[in-house]
C-alpha cells in the first residue's frame, strides 16, 4: 500500500513540472498613440502624435486601403498598386525626407494619417519597414523573409520585439491632416537616393475600409530674408529719415532702446514671432533695428512702445508699395507697418518709424 501511494504522488508531481515548463508567447504589446500629446517609442523610433498640420503641408508618397487588414509599399512601378495600395502611391528620394534634430539626435521625419469611420475610427500600425535603393520602381515584397526585391530592411518597427501602434482618427479628421509623426535615426539612412516605406495596418484593430497615408512635411523655405530700418526723431515730421540734417538744419537723430517685433507667417504657413531692439550701429548709426534669418512670408512690424518724451510720427516702408504703415488710432493702437512681403533671400531696408518730440527732458 506503501509503495503504491508513492508511485501517485510522484505521478503528480511530475504532471505539475510538466504543465509549468510549457512555453506561452506573450502578447505583443499595444502602443497608444492615440490621445493627444502621446508619445511612444519602437526600435529606437520615436511615434509622437500631433495636431493637424496646415493644409497642403502633408505631402503623401503612400496609401493603402482595405477591409479589415491593409498593407502597401511606395513605388513608381507599373502597375503601381502592388498590394493594397491606392490614391496618391509614388517613389520618395531620401533628400525629400526632413531632418529634425531631437535632443542632439538627427532624425528622418515621416507622417501618418488615419482615415477611420466616427463609428470606429482606431485602427493599429502593425508593422512598418524602411528599405533604401537606387530605383525608384522597386516591386516584389515578400512578407516572409521581410525583403522587397531582395533587399532586406536598413530599419523595422518590430526590429527590437513586435509591437503594435494605436491610432485614432477622430483626433484630426479628414484625409492628409496627419495623426502621427514618426522620426527615425537618421544614422540608418546612409545616402542612398530612393526611399521605400512598407506598412501595415490592421490586426489587433482593424481596419474599416479606411485610407492610411504616410507623408512626409514639405522642406522649411531658407532662411536667409532680413528686414530692417530706423526709429528717429523725425524734427520736421515729413517722414524722411535726414540724419545729417533737415531743411532746418536738425540733424534727425536715431533713438536707441526701442523693442520692436516682428510677427507674421512664412511661405508654408509657420508663425514667426521674433523681437529686436533698435541700437548704435557701426554702418548705420544710432536707432537701428534688423531682423534676420526670415524665410521668405509676410510680415509685420510693429513698434511696442515710443521712448520717453517722443510720440508717434510717420512711419515709411522701404519701397513703399510693400508696405502699409500704420499710425496708432482707437480702433488698432499698434505702431506698425503691415503686409510686408518677403522674398527668398531678400534684404528690405528703410522700414522707418519717425517719432515727434513733446518732452523737455532731464
Amino acid at each position: 500500500m506503501t509503495t503504491l501511494r508513492s508511485a501517485t504522488r510522484r505521478r503528480v508531481k511530475l504532471g505539475v513540472q510538466s504543465l509549468e515548463a510549457r512555453d506561452v508567447p506573450a502578447a505583443a504589446p499595444v502602443l497608444d498613440l492615440g490621445f493627444t500629446g502621446a508619445q511612444v517609442t519602437a526600435n529606437s523610433a520615436r511615434f509622437q502624435q500631433t495636431s493637424a498640420v496646415p493644409v497642403g503641408q502633408f505631402l503623401t508618397f503612400l496609401q493603402v486601403q482595405a477591409a479589415n487588414v491593409e498593407e502597401g509599399y511606395n513605388t513608381d512601378a507599373s502597375p503601381p498598386y502592388q498590394l493594397n495600395q491606392t490614391g496618391t502611391t509614388h517613389s520618395l528620394k531620401l533628400v525629400d525626407v526632413p531632418i529634425v534634430n531631437i535632443g542632439g539626435t538627427d532624425y528622418r521625419q515621416f507622417m501618418v494619417d488615419v482615415n477611420e469611420t466616427t463609428k470606429n475610427p482606431q485602427v493599429t500600425l502593425e508593422e512598418m519597414r524602411i528599405y533604401v535603393a537606387e530605383a525608384g520602381n522597386l516591386t516584389g515584397y515578400n512578407a516572409k523573409n521581410r525583403t522587397l526585391s531582395g533587399n532586406g530592411p536598413i530599419w523595422d518597427m518590430d526590429g527590437a520585439g513586435n509591437v503594435s501602434v494605436k491610432l485614432n482618427a477622430q483626433l484630426n479628421a479628414g484625409t492628409g491632416m496627419g495623426d502621427a509623426f514618426v522620426y527615425i535615426p537618421s544614422a540608418f539612412f546612409g545616402t542612398s537616393t530612393y526611399v521605400y516605406v512598407y506598412s501595415k495596418f490592421g490586426g489587433k484593430i482593424k481596419s474599416d475600409n479606411g485610407a492610411e497615408s504616410i507623408g512626409v512635411m514639405p522642406p522649411p523655405p531658407p532662411t536667409t530674408g532680413s528686414i530692417s530700418g530706423f526709429v528717429y526723431f523725425d524734427a520736421d515730421n515729413d517722414g524722411v529719415r535726414e540724419p545729417n540734417g533737415n531743411q532746418d538744419l536738425v540733424n534727425e537723430v536715431g533713438l536707441n532702446g526701442v523693442v520692436m517685433h516682428l510677427t507674421g507667417f512664412d511661405s508654408v504657413g509657420n508663425p514667426v514671432s521674433l523681437f529686436a531692439t533698435t541700437a548704435f550701429n557701426m554702418s548705420f548709426g544710432d536707432g537701428y533695428y534688423q531682423f534676420t534669418g526670415l524665410a521668405p512670408g509676410t510680415y509685420t512690424i510693429i513698434k511696442t512702445a515710443d521712448p520717453q518724451d517722443f510720440i508717434s510720427g510717420i512711419n515709411t516702408a522701404g519701397i513703399p508699395t510693400n508696405g502699409s504703415p500704420h499710425e496708432p488710432d482707437l480702433s488698432d493702437p499698434n505702431d506698425s507697418i503691415t503686409n510686408i512681403s518677403l522674398g527668398t533671400g531678400a534684404g528690405l531696408v528703410e522700414y522707418n518709424f519717425g517719432e515727434l518730440f513733446v518732452g523737455g527732458g532731464g
